[in-house]
């Protein structure tokens, strides 16, 4: 079993980055990724991507903070065109937002609503965004039966008892690099079971930071997988297995192509 990425930014990357981002990653054992759409644009831009890289696999989703106005059918159509690519493994990035400046609540629940009911339709899982969003966003999940699709709670930093909810609803808790700092998020994730676990970086262009070969890429899924193995005390290979596992069972039915990738 690889290791594999379930939600990068890769296509904010200049394009000829994208082939060596991936060749560096597939050097460390992380075998191949998902491109995490945030808006119309850029979902289809997954896609293409994804349709020239065996490595890349593709989410669609309009991000909360890239809302403008309530789902049109326009909209709904073009996402519902987007769902059938045999590259769009899962519905993402979408969620709820409770940063100040974000759209407001009815209609970031509007359009997260309607991302899950079109999940349900194509029987797709939802690696959802939740930012100063629980225990709101548990509501409309438990409400639309998201946890029936499963998916992931994406970039998780929550409590254990926000972990478990999300878990008992269906749900992977997606760990990232603040995994590797922030020690409540440590205790929590000592505490939870491994399959409950999927892996990530939440990866994009990084200029802020002064070197470029610090900025996180697919590649840093092993050193969040390597955290996972110390806190829990296990071996490097067992965080491997389960979380690769774990991803082809939240995948279901679109899972085929990443399994290839991921078993020996």
């Amino acid at each position: 079993m690889k290791l594999f990425d379930c939600h990068t930014h890769l296509f904010e990357y200049p394009r000829d980055e994208i082939t060596e981002i991936l060749d560096r990653a597939q050097y460390s054992g992380v075998v191949g990724a998902i491109l995490a759409g945030t808006t119309i644009e850029t979902s289809r831009e997954s896609i293409e991507l994804a349709k020239k890289d065996t490595r890349l696999f593709a989410g669609v989703g309009i991000h909360p903070m890239d809302i403008k106005e309530e789902p049109n059918y326009q909209t709904i159509d073009e996402i519902r065109q987007m769902l059938n690519e045999p590259r769009v493994v899962v519905i993402s990035e979408v969620g709820l937002d409770g940063m100040e400046g974000a759209p407001v609540q009815e209609l970031q629940e509007s359009v997260l609503r309607m991302h899950i009911q079109l999940g349900h339709e194509f029987g797709l899982p939802i690696i959802y965004h939740a930012r100063f969003a629980y225990p709101w966003i548990l509501d409309v999940l438990k409400e639309e039966k998201a946890g029936e699709l499963g998916g992931a709670a994406h970039y998780f930093q929550g409590d254990l008892e926000t972990a478990y909810r999300c878990i008992d609803m269906g749900f992977y808790i997606s760990l990232a690099r603040p995994l590797l700092r922030i020690k409540e998020l440590q205790e929590v994730t000592r505490k939870i079971p491994l399959d409950a676990v999927v892996l990530e970086t939440d990866c994009y262009p990084q200029p802020f930071k002064k070197k470029r070969e610090n900025w996180t890429e697919p590649r840093h899924v092993l050193e969040v997988a390597e955290a996972v193995a110390e806190l829990k005390g296990l071996d490097l290979n067992e965080v491997v297995e389960h979380s690769g596992n774990n991803i082809i069972d939240m995948l279901g039915h679109r899972s085929p192509e990443v399994a290839r990738l991921m078993i020996d």
